[in-house]
């Protein structure tokens, strides 16, 4: 289903680069954000943006987040921690399940440039890409409403809005503020459902760039 803006949608791994930017750009279009977060901080500092932060942890206790929500956006991962396995890949394998058993129906998963070829990225990604391999083959044959998208290396600059997408794309670097357009524009787009691409910083405006995955 395509979701408009004013709805509730939860949003998991809120705390980090992409998460942030995501809930800053739903609150701006005017959805109501429930915020996973791990720390009071975190929660205090999206509070502040007009979120409503839900403490929990996505290897423990996680659902409330859920709570009214319309849709799903999966921007957490285990970052410098190591923790591929526990995060990238069991904990968005249970959050598959407890989706599917119960809803909401509509999931947007922020997965990574390469899961499909890991052998080709960097040494240091292999680990992370082969887990994440499996948890979007898991989402993919789910039966949700799914989208993944995967973006090239991250970096903190402005955003353009303006793109380049595929599967594979280019490699390259894309904003982490982009990317949240991204997603924020397949959330708005339901011709998004059932696709999986990559992205990267290009010379296409994001709507028009989507409208060709």
């Amino acid at each position: 289903m395509t979701q408009n803006a004013g709805q509730t949608v939860a949003v998991l791994g809120a705390g980090g680069g992409v998460g942030r930017q995501v809930v800053h750009q739903l609150i701006q279009a005017g959805d109501t954000v429930r915020a996973l977060v791990r720390q009071q901080e975190q929660a205090d500092a999206l509070e502040a943006l007009g979120a409503v932060p839900v403490l929990g942890d996505l290897s423990g206790d996680w659902d409330a987040v859920l709570d009214g929500a319309a849709a799903v956006i999966w921007a957490a991962g285990a970052g410098t921690s190591g923790q591929f396995q526990q995060i990238d890949g069991d904990a968005l394998m249970r959050v598959t399940d407890r989706l599917s058993a119960g809803g909401p129906r509509r999931l947007i998963v922020v997965s990574s440039m390469g899961v499909d070829r890991p052998e080709q990225m960097p040494p240091f990604l292999s680990a992370v890409l082969r887990v994440k391999a499996v948890s979007d083959a898991y989402v993919q044959a789910s039966g949700l409403e799914f989208t993944i998208v995967r973006p090239g290396g991250l970096t903190n600059e402005a955003g353009t809005g303006q793109v380049a997408v595929g599967l594979p794309a280019p490699r390259g670097m894309i904003s982490r503020e982009d990317v949240a357009s991204v997603v924020v524009a397949c959330l708005r787009d339901d011709s998004s459902v059932g696709k999986t691409f990559e992205v990267v910083a290009g010379t296409d405006p994001i709507q028009e760039a989507l409208g060709r995955v």
